[in-house]
């Protein structure tokens, strides 16, 4: 019988044995039942194993349980066959682990903390159907630790952005993961019947972290923004004009999120040509119909630009670059990383640490939701393209510097990495991957010269006795006929479909 030392109780050894005879051999002496023996003979000094492995944790303890929970749900998934369809039992599902008085790697873990996963079939399948595969997903999330982000809501969510901008990492609240867990089945049928095409958020997985006593809940979901491309202006359009214009603390910022009377003011045009507006307003049309049936408003459409006449900065292409083949020492954050620079990482290349948790599984727990905020947007800017870049080399490769005034070129959205190379072999730029940028629209081609990403977010508020009470006081306050944001689902869909018909061109 081997019986391994518990590492928190604060043994040094790296094991002990349990014989049959009652003798209990340790490293270093020996003994008995009836006391201690002679020391063992002299010999090379016993060393305890180190560590091999080189785990990437934030100093965040939030962040790091997240980030183990994420690694440790996916190492589970890819342990076990997938089953061949969903019931109705793995939509109220949940895995949860708790570790206790945990000291291994206690400068970057905290000593007491759970993790818990909602639905983890449902993601799992859902991540899928948006051709998200669980180890880039696990990649993206544990490799690097996430960055904090600014968020222009009023609700106070945290947000946080993945080291590669693919994934955003959102606080919510309980009525949300109740409204979620209320609407994922249908959410879930929605994205199958329309083959993961859809404006609206990408869920990837949905988290109850707590640490310290302290329960948060987290979604994540799919950056509406590129991952390779800057994003010059922001909007948040929902088709009201009553309150709906970004503060003078919102503009004050070095890239604001405009709303809608900001949006009229300049001009109020998105130019991607008629075939582009006709699959874009259908794709939108579909969507809001289905929030319109789950009794859900108060959503908007989030829109980044990327203007390809304003040249990259070669400082901001030195500093914000992200790149995989980066050396540990060029990534410069708040949170002590260490990198393995495997990539992507499989689960035995990030093998857990080894805690000893207490796990359980069973039906849906009472826990819910109320009012997303905004999505954010990849800071990372873009390149130029010489002629004499090869096709399918990264576009942080083949940086040059210009001037504004000899900067131009054109933005092409193609499919897949052969139209990726098939582009620069041309020596077009920007190229836009839309299996990587899914929200991607470009401009008209004989208009300007600028990249549309174009997402809905914040799905997570039902029309019930709170917003019925908004729209009463809002009603007095302004008016009988105001154009005012607070209305029921039927007019809130209607009004955001006009206003964005007439807006795109």
């Amino acid at each position: 019988n081997v019986w391994s030392c518990p590492r928190w109780l604060g043994c040094t050894c790296s094991q002990s044995v349990v014989t049959q005879k009652g003798i209990e051999k340790m490293p270093g002496k020996s003994r008995t039942r009836d006391g201690p023996s002679k020391s063992r003979p002299k010999g090379k000094p016993f060393k305890a194993k180190q560590q091999k492995k080189k785990f990437i944790r934030s100093k965040d303890p939030v962040l790091a349980v997240l980030m183990w929970g994420v690694q440790h749900s996916i190492n589970e998934l890819t342990s076990v066959p997938e089953p061949s369809l969903l019931l109705a039992e793995d939509f109220k599902a949940f895995s949860k682990i708790r570790v206790e008085n945990q000291c291994y790697n206690k400068e970057n873990m905290p000593g007491h903390f759970k993790f818990k996963e909602y639905c983890p079939r449902v993601f799992h399948d859902l991540r899928k159907r948006f051709c998200v595969d669980d180890l880039e997903y696990m990649n993206s999330l544990v490799k690097k630790p996430p960055q904090p982000i600014d968020s222009p809501g009023r609700s106070g969510a945290k947000f946080f952005v993945s080291y590669d901008n693919r994934v955003v990492i959102k606080s919510i609240t309980s009525e949300e993961v109740a409204l979620l867990h209320l609407i994922i089945q249908a959410y879930h049928e929605y994205v199958v019947t329309r083959e993961g095409k859809s404006l609206l958020p990408h869920y990837l997985g949905m988290y109850r972290l707590t640490v310290n006593n302290c329960e948060t809940y987290w979604i994540v979901m799919r950056n509406i923004f590129s991952s390779e491309v800057k994003i010059h202006t922001k909007f948040d359009l929902k088709g009201s004009t009553v309150d709906r214009a970004a503060s003078d603390k919102e503009k004050a910022k070095s890239n604001p999120t405009l709303k809608d009377n900001d949006f009229i003011v300049s001009g109020g045009k998105i130019k991607i040509g008629e075939e582009a507006k006709l699959e874009f307003m259908s794709l939108l049309e579909s969507d809001v119909t289905f929030l319109q049936g789950l009794n859900l408003m108060d959503y908007s459409l989030l829109v980044g630009i990327h203007d390809c006449t304003i040249p990259p900065d070669p400082q901001e292409v030195k500093e914000e670059g992200f790149d995989d083949d980066d050396d540990e020492e060029g990534y410069t954050s708040n949170d002590d990383v260490v990198e393995d620079k495997q990539s992507p990482m499989s689960p035995e290349d990030m093998s857990m640490e080894p805690l000893e948790p207490v796990s359980t599984s069973g039906a849906l727990e009472d826990d819910s939701n109320e009012e997303t905020t905004k999505e954010t947007e990849a800071e990372v800017p873009i390149s130029t393209v010489p002629e004499s870049s090869k096709p399918g080399e990264s576009a942080a490769a083949a940086v040059t510097t210009e001037s504004a005034s000899t900067y131009t070129c054109k933005p092409v959205v193609v499919i897949g990495e052969k139209g990726v190379e098939a582009a620069l072999s041309d020596g077009k730029f920007p190229v836009i991957d839309k299996d990587v940028d899914v929200f991607a629209v470009a401009s008209s081609p004989d208009t300007d010269s600028q990249v549309y990403f174009m997402g809905i977010i914040d799905v997570l508020t039902a029309y019930g006795a709170r917003k019925r009470a908004a729209h009463a006081a809002k009603t007095m306050k302004h008016g009988h006929g105001a154009d005012i944001s607070t209305v029921r689902p039927e007019q809130y869909a209607r009004r955001i479909l006009e206003f964005l018909s007439k807006s795109i061109q």
